[in-house]
């Protein structure tokens, strides 16, 4: 029988990834998405499946030692407390022998650090808006306004509300310094391309497909709405960023579907993404899409946007679990024969 283990970050340590004080990352927050994947992985699916929190590469390995899995079902997003280390987990299962679902090391490293991934997709072809990363707000002299100031190395929406969109130089370099002293570290500032959000989910392994294209809709009417998708907007029902902001289908053209795509597939491949992923776009007024993020192993909560393309191309939670753990098992023959995964 397959045995799959669940390779979760520990809570002990998920919470010190948000920086943010008093309020840790709602989406580190996994028992709910667990619990999903264990019912219908061992429950529909007929798999033999054990859950492991890990806080450390020797957890890790005593986990897979202790359950001998055929396939790990990688959800970690870090180890000893530090998001920087979430790639060392592809790392260690690959010494291990252990093929994993989702995303190589290199992958989740580059796409961990906005700067590095928007030059990975520059020199690609794809087009990205422009951005510099920094260390303090001195470095900044001039750049494209409106600009968006986001951290370098968090997803989630860490770090961005209102203030994120800056006009002038002052507020840039404002917002520079209190992302830098609230969260500890570099932070990027991009330019600002207004227009639609699309996103565009991939499934799949070796060829990935296309899931139909969401939308997040700003109700822009209402006093106060964003125009980006917030912290507030994804984590805190009670704010008017929730109440305004509303992921949708996407509707689009099929001319304009086939270019979204494949602007986001170029974004995928580029990065090496696997098995499941999202890419993210902004569509100007002239229509051309720019990727503003890649989110290797996306959250597969059931209210997510990767869980809700897949119900729109007519797949439940239990065919699509079953495709991402058949791109690790097509694997699993290569980690037998050339010891990779």
């Amino acid at each position: 029988m397959t045995r799959i283990l669940i390779l979760s970050s520990s809570t002990s340590t998920v919470a010190a990834l948000s920086g943010v004080a008093g309020d840790a990352r709602p989406d580190a927050c996994v028992d709910d998405v667990i619990a999903e994947l264990y019912g219908t992985l061992a429950g529909e699916l007929g798999y033999e499946v054990a859950h492991a929190e890990v806080g450390s590469a020797a957890e890790l390995e005593r986990a897979v030692r202790t359950f001998r899995p055929t396939v790990a079902f990688n959800l970690c997003e870090s180890l000893e407390g530090e998001s920087r280390f979430e790639s060392v987990v592809p790392v260690l299962l690959r010494r291990l022998g252990v093929a994993f679902t989702g995303s190589p090391a290199d992958a989740l490293r580059t796409c961990l650090h906005k700067y590095e991934s928007n030059e990975v997709l520059r020199r690609a072809g794809v087009r990205v808006p422009f951005t510099r990363r920094l260390l303090s707000s001195g470095e900044l002299v001039a750049l494209p306004l409106p600009a968006i100031v986001k951290p370098d190395r968090e997803d989630g929406s860490v770090g961005i509300d209102a203030t994120s969109i800056v006009h002038d130089l002052p507020a840039a370099r404002a917002r520079v310094d209190a992302l830098i002293e609230e969260l500890h570290q570099p932070v990027v500032v991009q330019e600002y391309v207004a227009g639609r959000e699309i996103s565009v989910s991939f499934l799949g392994y070796p060829a990935p497909r296309v899931l139909p294209l969401g939308e997040i809709s700003f109700d822009t009417s209402v006093e106060g709405g964003p125009e980006i998708l917030t912290y507030a907007a994804k984590w805190h029902p009670e704010s008017v960023d929730f109440v305004t902001t509303k992921p949708v289908a996407a509707a689009v053209a099929p001319t304009e579907m086939r270019k979204l795509a494949a602007c986001a597939r170029r974004a995928f491949t580029a990065l090496g993404l696997r098995d499941y992923g999202r890419v993210d776009l902004r569509v100007d007024a002239a229509g051309e899409p720019w990727v503003i993020d890649v989110n290797p192993n996306c959250d597969l909560s059931h209210e997510g946007g990767f869980m809700r393309a897949a119900r729109r191309a007519g797949l439940d939670r239990a065919e699509t679990l079953s495709l991402i753990v058949r791109g690790a098992l097509l694997r699993s023959v290569e980690v037998l024969a050339r010891g990779t995964a």
